[in-house]
């Protein structure tokens, strides 16, 4: 049976039984607390969790998997994966353990017709339901139904309290003779002999904080089979990677080897087959090569492909050849891995010629190092090391245990961790200046009664309102107000907050408003300037916000939008958001890319934006369910920053942009007046950064670069162009003309050099000072050891503050090491040095101390 007919099959059996039939969800769940989507479970947690009501009592899915905790086993057993798929079925509130169970081996034996006998089946030691199902009704032998502990067959809870409750699993006997030896433990033996292919979980009690169990209301059920396992036995192979939907890359990488694999390059083999398929699913679901997260982790494995593809011989660039195998077998049931072939292959490419360079360096030192503990029999390399290795070379941690795993060695984690410490330690900003108004500013640490009330916001129907003072406080000389309501948009979502100008309607008192944030408990703080007059609770004041301001700030986050949609249409949709800051200045918008954007991607985006200004599209706000955003097609959908409302704020822009988002926005694109890119940056590994201007703003940059060009023209004449070209061939002139100068006077320095020379055994001593930078002396060096060899040079001199000492000594000159000497000099003048024993060069910062230097440099050099 081919895998693609045990997905049909699988699903079709349960849709058949009540079950609705659900999409995937993506590799990236939303939901902070999770890297990956590990489990088919993860897209129904809210139901599992009581958090929302599942629409259906059955559902049945194939989900697409990744789990970062097997990623050292990927080619050393013969079912673990990184990325993998999990058939599945689910009841909420409906059948439990009987139905669970029922499903399940009438699925295998009768369906698949797998021997029944070939199973043996844990339960939880204390589950006497479950093990008497499987017992009495299933008839499943006492020999092989085995009753483990919580380690084995407990699921949850996540994290320290929730649903959770016991397991049963089954596992496939592959025989005897592929047990690990007459020790081995059956079924809870990590060996190759049983291979599970199904794990029942039965949700049935909720933990508590104090680690008491409270019975669920509703009982639930979470099954998952792996796909690539279940093949496996059904094709009778010995490993998932010989099964059908493997086939196509793995003779790709065989093809690509220069050799014919051993038994021992099939692991090299397995790991490349593996990661490269999980890293092209990663692509399509929008993680970019990074230091963290996912990125961290889709980093990891590439790293980890391109060890295993040189290990193999296998020649330099061929990675990202290994896509389109993955696309011919899977393409057609996850078609998003078609669209993303590309960006991986480009990807892929940019990271194996990155990490090629610090694999060749880092491994030298790493087998240096190993060589070294061999010698002394030691068996763990010092985690110090293993920080230099990480810090100096980039070379991971988890490589650095992998290759000393294989010569036998572990790495003291303990070691490591502490220089990781210390290093995060000295690269620490002080933040002992930091001021008290500062941090309060942001996240105010004194909370008053009137803090912990969010206060209403009426800024997106009007900018003027009247609001009753609720509190006033003094913070380090600057004083903050909260009113009963507000139209001032405190800072928050990237958005900075308004200004204005509050009155004092019960009394005289007025004041500006120079900033407005938000209290951790919800309150809007307006931070005030001067205040003529007085303010105090119970008043009742008008509020007024700075219109103009506020307007050049909607501009600049409507465009924010504008730019986001563009760059996801120009660069690809792996450009989602990674941060964003709008003022009434300019916009910040930072993004997932894997490299510079091109002059022409820039003007390209550009165009996207603007058109979209000039259509003067309707910008439409609604507040709608989650649910409705997500089936709108609106992206920032961040599950848990919105879990739990009963509605969203969703921002769009005619058909071009559709964002959750809680800023201010203008009423019709047109209002934004245009939209220019000022700048582009890397900010991050595979994050980049544009800023850009609107409106007015626009206007005030034309002004300025007109201006520009008009001194340019008074400067250098009608047409610019031209006179810089003549002002570099004039700069060119004097510079071949200095250049002859500084030659003849080299010329004659050297003649003074070798006037000055002491000859012994037929052997010329030349030791003098000349005031040149570095470069210039070693080159003063080189000429004049040309000139009088057999010969010894040392030049010492000053140079924009710093002492510089040079040393070269001919070939055949015996008894001089000019590296000894430059540093014994370099020392003289408070710094460093150093060299070969024919040619060196260093140098310090005390340049008092250079006659002193070279007349130590005579004595050095006076026996030769």
């Amino acid at each position: 049976m081919l895998s693609s007919e045990l997905r049909r099959q699988y699903l079709g059996f349960f849709r058949e039984r009540g079950h609705t039939l659900l999409p995937s969800s993506p590799l990236v769940p939303n939901d902070p607390t999770l890297l990956f989507t590990s489990a088919g479970m993860v897209q129904f947690k809210d139901y599992f969790w009581g958090r929302a009501k599942a629409p259906f009592a059955r559902a049945t899915t194939c989900q697409k998997c990744f789990r970062t905790t097997d990623i050292e086993e990927v080619g050393r057993t013969a079912y673990h994966h990184t990325f993998f798929e999990m058939l599945g079925n689910f009841a909420f509130g409906d059948y439990f353990k009987q139905g669970a169970i029922e499903f399940a081996w009438e699925f295998l034996t009768r369906e698949l017709g797998i021997p029944g006998e070939r199973f043996a089946v844990t339960v939880y030691e204390d589950d006497e339901e479950a093990y008497a199902i499987w017992r009495d009704t299933i008839g499943i032998p006492a020999e092989r139904l085995v009753r483990l502990g919580k380690e084995n067959n407990w699921w949850g809870p996540v994290g320290s309290s929730g649903p959770c409750g016991p397991d049963s699993e089954l596992h496939y006997d592959t025989g005897k003779d592929h047990a690990c030896g007459p020790n081995c433990r059956g079924v809870a033996c990590d060996c190759d002999r049983f291979a599970e292919i199904w794990n029942l979980v039965f949700m049935q009690v909720d933990a508590q904080e104090d680690g008491s169990f409270r019975p669920l209301a509703r009982k639930n059920i979470d099954t998952g089979m792996g796909l690539e396992r279940a093949t496996a036995i059904l094709q009778g192979v010995p490993t998932n990677f010989d099964i059908d939907v493997f086939a196509p890359i793995v003779e790709a990488v065989e093809a690509a080897a220069p050799h014919s694999l051993s038994t021992a390059d099939r692991a090299f083999r397995n790991t490349i087959v593996d990661h490269v398929r999980g890293a092209l699913f990663l692509v399509a679901d929008g993680v970019m090569p990074g230091n963290e997260k996912q990125g961290y982790v889709l980093r990891r494995i590439l790293r980890r492909a391109i060890r295993a593809e040189e290990k193999l011989g296998i020649r330099p660039g061929s990675l990202p050849s290994f896509v389109d195998p993955v696309v011919e077998s899977l393409g057609t049931v996850y078609p998003e891995i078609e669209g993303a072939r590309d960006l991986a292959r480009k990807l892929i490419a940019r990271e194996e010629e990155t990490f090629r360079r610090t694999l060749r360096d880092g491994e030298r030192r790493l087998e240096k190092i190993l060589a070294e503990l061999a010698k002394s029999g030691d068996k763990t390399l010092p985690g110090e090391l293993a920080f230099e290795l990480t810090d100096t070379y980039g070379f991971p941690l988890e490589m650095t245990q992998e290759i000393a795993a294989e010569s036998g060695v572990s790495v003291g984690i303990p070691g490591f961790e502490k220089a990781l410490a210390e290093q995060r330690e000295r690269s620490k900003e002080s933040v002992a200046n930091i001021s008290a108004s500062a941090s309060l500013r942001a996240d105010p640490t004194v909370t008053r009664s009137w803090h912990k009330k969010p206060t209403r916001f009426v800024g997106y129907e009007t900018l003027v309102a009247e609001a009753e003072v609720l509190g006033v406080e003094e913070v380090d000389g600057r004083r903050h107000v909260v009113f009963s309501e507000t139209p001032f948009y405190a800072q928050s979502g990237g958005q900075i907050g308004d200004t204005g100008r509050v009155e004092n309607l019960t009394r005289p008192g007025s004041a500006a408003v120079q900033s407005t944030t938000r209290h951790v408990d919800g309150a809007t703080l307006h931070w005030l300037g001067s205040l003529e007059g007085d303010i105090r609770a119970g008043d009742r004041c008008r509020l007024t916000v700075d219109v103009e301001r506020r307007r050049r700030v909607e501009r600049n986050h409507t465009a924010t939008h504008l730019l986001h949609a563009a760059l996801r249409n120009v660069l690809g949709q792996h450009a989602q958001q990674a941060g964003s800051e709008v003022t009434d200045h300019e916009l910040r918008f930072d993004f997932s890319h894997f490299e510079k954007m091109s002059p022409d991607e820039i003007r390209r985006v550009e165009d996207v934006a603007n058109a979209a200004v000039l259509a003067d599209h309707p910008v439409k706000i609604d507040e709608v369910t989650l649910e409705e955003a997500r089936d709108r097609g609106a992206i920032g959908l961040f599950e848990d920053e919105y879990r739990g409302r009963a509605t969203v704020r969703l921002v769009q822009v005619g058909d071009v942009s559709r964002e959750l988002c809680g800023g201010t926005h203008v009423r019709r694109s047109g209002e934004i007046g245009l939209v220019r890119i000022v700048s582009e940056e890397g900010i991050a590994s595979g994050v980049r950064r544009i800023r850009a201007v609107t409106g007015d703003s626009v206007l005030a940059l034309l002004r300025d670069q007109e201006a520009f060009a008009a001194r340019m023209r008074s400067e250098l004449g009608d047409d610019p162009g031209a006179g810089l070209a003549r002002l570099h061939e004039k700069m060119a002139s004097l510079e071949a003309t200095l250049e002859a100068q500084r030659g003849a006077e080299t010329d004659a320095k050297v003649d003074e050099l070798l006037a000055a020379a002491v000859e012994k055994g037929g052997v010329r001593t030349i030791v003098g000072r000349v005031d040149l930078s570095a470069e210039q002396l070693k080159e003063l060096a080189d000429r004049v050891e040309d000139r009088s060899r057999p010969a010894v040079v040392l030049l010492v001199g000053g140079a924009e503050g710093r002492g510089v000492v040079v040393c070269k000594a001919s070939k055949d000159v015996k008894g001089v090491d000019a590296g000894a000497v430059v540093r014994t000099l370099s020392k003289i003048l408070g710094g460093g040095g150093g060299g070969g024993r024919g040619f060196a060069q260093g140098g310090g910062p005390d340049v008092g101390k250079l006659d002193q230097a070279l007349a130590e440099g005579r004595k050095a050099l006076a026996g030769v």
